[in-house]
C-alpha cells in the first residue's frame, strides 16, 4: 500500500512539472509574439523620430543603458538623452531586432537578442551600420499591457579593429 502510494506521488509531481513547463514555453511563445509587435511600434517611432510614442512604451523609472555612453535612469533622463541626439541630427534609418530568447519570470520578462541598426550621423559621409546583442526587461503592467523596466545594448563591432 505504500508503494502504491508512493507512486502515486511520484506521478502526481512528475505531472504537476511537466505542467509547469508547458505553461511557461506557451508563456514565453505568448509574450514574444507581444514584445515582437511592441518591438515593431518601438522602430516604427525611432525611424519617424517620433521621441514620445517611444517613451511612451517605457515604464517611468525605466532605466536605459545604451552602448557607449552614460547610464539613464527614469523616463526623464530617457527623453533627454533621445532630445540630445535629435538635436545633434543623429536619425536612425532603420533598426532590426531579432529576438533570440523571451524568458518570463513572474511580472518581468526578460528578452534577448541581436540588433542591425542604420543610422545617419551628420558629418559622416556616409550611414553608420552596426549590429550587436541586447537585453530588454519588459515589465507586466497592471492592465496586462508590457512596458520597458531596463534595456541594454552593445555592439558586436571591436572598435579597436575598425579603420
Amino acid at each position: 500500500m505504500k508503494l502504491m502510494n508512493a507512486k502515486r506521488s511520484v506521478v502526481m509531481i512528475v505531472t504537476l512539472f511537466a505542467a509547469i513547463i508547458t505553461y511557461s514555453q506557451q508563456s514565453a511563445k505568448e509574450y514574444q509574439s507581444k514584445i515582437e509587435n511592441l518591438n515593431k511600434e518601438m522602430v516604427s517611432a525611432m525611424v519617424e523620430g517620433n521621441i514620445e510614442k517611444n517613451l511612451s512604451l517605457y515604464t517611468d523609472d525605466a532605466i536605459s543603458m545604451p552602448a557607449n555612453e552614460p547610464m539613464r535612469e527614469g523616463i526623464a533622463a530617457i527623453r533627454v538623452g533621445a532630445e540630445e541626439m535629435a538635436k545633434m541630427g543623429i536619425k536612425v534609418n532603420s533598426f532590426e531586432p531579432t529576438i533570440r530568447k523571451v524568458i518570463p519570470d513572474g511580472n518581468l520578462i526578460m528578452e534577448i537578442g541581436n540588433y542591425k541598426i542604420n543610422i545617419t550621423i551628420p558629418g559622416m559621409d556616409k550611414p553608420y551600420e552596426d549590429h550587436g546583442k541586447y537585453l530588454t526587461i519588459w515589465a507586466k503592467q497592471p492592465d496586462g499591457s508590457l512596458k520597458v523596466k531596463v534595456e541594454i545594448w552593445n555592439s558586436d563591432i571591436n572598435p579597436m579593429e575598425q579603420k
